[in-house]
Formats: structure tokens, sequence, C-alpha cells
């Protein structure tokens, strides 16, 4: 049986006051308070102002569609079974290699990029069905993958990224980090050099999204949003300094 996502709305709207202290109008008037445009940071203010990840990506598309639920007014038999997936900020590629854009940037073959320190970032431009392809492997890990994703822009804005067959690849000509992707895990590989291994920050295994019998020295497991916090950005930013950047 389809999920009735229009239902499923109207459940989480007509909750947002007792559980959340904000009717739908009042988050509406706090987000475009803040003055964020991009999906990544809207979710992310959201969360910080004590939202679940998937309330927070609700509002946003809801933000996004004008302050309008998404489903109003649509028959149940008429709802998809998925919510709709918004294009997110410009991802570009050309042959199958997107990079990450900066503002105002320049088409250029996405393979010869690399974006040294203080150099305005350059892309090439095309839709992002290469990423969504492999996301829509991760299933129910996708609004995850998007967020590991976000977090590591974050943390490296002009780094190149590239999609590969099962993960994506951070940082050229050596990437410092791979974020594996399957419906079952995550796994995101970290260049970390001599860092010591626990039982989060684990040893990096052979291929770790790279070339066969290759491995970056660290691995994360996530299924979980809450294992992105404070520690897992120190890592990142780790990775991102011995890369250079």
């Amino acid at each position: 049986m389809a999920t009735d996502f229009g239902e499923k709305e109207r459940e989480f709207i007509d909750g947002l006051k007792e559980n959340t202290g904000r009717d739908l109008g009042e988050w509406m008037e706090a987000i475009s308070g803040a003055g964020l445009v991009q999906r990544n940071d809207i979710i992310e203010w959201l969360r910080r102002n004590g939202l679940m990840f998937s309330k927070a990506s609700w509002l946003e598309r809801i933000h996004h569609n004008g302050g309008r639920p998404i489903y109003a007014g649509v028959p149940p038999e008429a709802t998809p079974r998925r919510p709709p997936q918004r294009r997110r900020e410009p991802i570009a590629s050309e042959a199958y290699v997107p990079v990450l854009a900066g503002a105002g940037a320049k088409a250029t073959p996405a393979a010869s990029v690399s974006v040294p320190s203080g150099t305005p970032a350059t892309t090439a431009t095309a839709p992002p069905e290469d990423l969504d392809s492999l996301l829509v492997r991760a299933k129910a890990y996708r609004p995850l993958a998007q967020h590991v994703l976000g977090k590591i822009r974050q943390a490296s804005p002009g780094a190149t990224v590239s999609v590969r067959e099962s993960s994506v690849a951070v940082g050229a000509p050596a990437p410092f980090a791979v974020l594996g992707i399957t419906a079952k895990e995550l796994r995101l590989h970290l260049a970390l050099g001599d860092h010591p291994f626990d039982d989060v920050v684990r040893k990096g295994q052979a291929g770790g999204g790279l070339g066969k019998g290759e491995a970056l020295t660290h691995m994360l497991v996530l299924n979980d949003a809450r294992q992105v916090d404070a520690r897992f950005m120190e890592l990142l930013a780790l990775a991102v300094a011995g890369a250079g950047g």
C-alpha cells in the first residue's frame, strides 16, 4: 500500500505547535527571518533549533514551496510513494565527475579542475542526475548522505568532488575523504594520518571507495544523523587540514 504523504504532512503540521512550540506560519516566518537560501543551510539552522533532520527537511521543502503545504488539496490516490526531491544547489559534472561550485563559477572541464586555497572555485555546468542516481542507492540513508556531503562542503568549500560508481570522493589530486554509499550504511573514509583508532574511528579498509588495494587511513560507519556531531566535524577538519586546506 502506498504511503499517504498527504495525511503524514497534515499530521506533521497539526503537531508542530505542540511538539516544537511554533506552528507552521511561525516556522515559515522564522526561516525567512534567518535570511538563509540554500537547502542545507536552512536544514542545519532548523536542526540547531532542536528539530530532527526529517522534520527540518520537511519544513525546508514547505518553505521553498512558498510556505504552502506540498500535498494540500491533493487526494490520497494522487500522492506519490515518496516525498518529492527538490533540486539541490548546483552540482555539475563532465564525464561523470561533478565539482561543487562556488558563486559566480565559470564553466571549465571538471576533470581538470583543481582549486588551490584562496582561489575561486570553477565548474562545468550539468544537471545533478549523476549524483542523484548514486544517492538513490542509499534509499533510507539518502537524507543522511546529503547531510554528510553538506558538512564536507562546509568544511572545505573549494574542494573538488567527484562521483564514482558507489562513492563520492573529495579532494584532488588525492582525496582526503570518500563517502561510500549503500542501502545498508554509509562509510566515510578519511585521511587522518596517525590519529588513534577506537570503536568509532576505525582503521581504513582496502578499497575505501578508491582503487583496488588503496585505502584512506581511517573510516567512520554512519547510520544515524546524530553521529554527525562535534567530534565528526573535528575529524573532518583534521582531514581537510592534512590535505592543505
